[in-house]
């Protein structure tokens, strides 16, 4: 990901000098995109030092929704929160809720796709509640936003449970037209040195804050995270049923 978005900034610094007649304006907001890009290009680099990472990291819901824990061990990861828990491994993808007799975990077959994606945020927000994000979708988000006309990107450090942390702001989103619509109006990401996301945070027009603030960071972690709590009933599945 880290070269496609290098990718990008070339190809944008090519637009800027081949349209230099197009306006002052013009030119300022190509500039603007480079600059954003750069930036988020840096803290991917950060992300990057992540993968193979083997770590515990204790979240708190910036909206006071609860807690959230993220245990990754290399290929599993386990996202747990106060309405179930999210299993990776590289045979099965598990997505367990309920609670007592009504407990149930769906398993299905892992098709390759990561924590982060479109496949699964949804069901990492059903589980850990809707103000979690984990890395890759904080970072998409910002990647968006930066390419985005009138969105500046700063950037800024801050030591965050203990661990050093870049973080990148975005403001400036332009709105939609839509009534009684909450968009966000800026996002702000933290990523500590070793890749680990230490604060997401996106205001809504409504001044409402939603996202994750690290609380707790271990290199220990516990191997029960990643098979299904025990005596809950597993259901086996052919695709995961979207979040209810």
């Amino acid at each position: 990901m880290k070269h496609q978005l290098n990718r990008v900034v070339v190809g944008l610094a090519a637009v800027v000098l081949g349209t230099a007649t197009l306006g002052c304006g013009f030119i300022s907001q190509a500039k603007q995109a480079v600059d954003n890009l750069t930036a988020v290009s840096d803290v991917m680099d950060l992300l990057d030092r992540s993968a193979q990472l083997t770590f515990t990291a204790n979240y708190t819901l910036v909206d006071g929704g609860g807690t959230a824990t993220v245990v990754q061990q290399p290929p599993n990861a386990s996202f747990t929160g106060r309405d179930g828990r999210f299993i990776m491994t590289p045979e099965h993808v598990l997505m367990c809720t309920g609670k007592g007799a009504q407990a149930t975990c769906q398993r299905s077959p892992n098709n390759g796709a990561e924590p982060g994606s479109a496949d699964y945020s949804a069901h990492l927000q059903a589980v850990a509640g809707g103000g979690f994000i984990s890395t890759p979708m904080a970072l998409a988000m910002l990647t968006i936003a930066s390419v985005t006309p009138g969105v500046e990107v700063s950037k800024s450090s801050k030591k965050i449970a203990g661990l050093a942390s870049t973080c990148l702001t975005a403001t400036g989103i332009p709105q939609d037209q839509a009534e009684n619509t909450v968009q966000a109006k800026d996002y702000t990401v933290c990523v500590a040195d070793n890749g680990v996301l230490t604060a997401f945070t996106a205001t809504g027009t409504d001044d409402v804050k939603l996202g994750v603030e690290l609380a707790e960071f271990s290199q220990d972690v516990d191997p029960k995270a990643f098979v299904a709590p025990a005596g809950v009933r597993i259901v086996d599945v052919g695709q995961l049923e979207p979040p209810r």
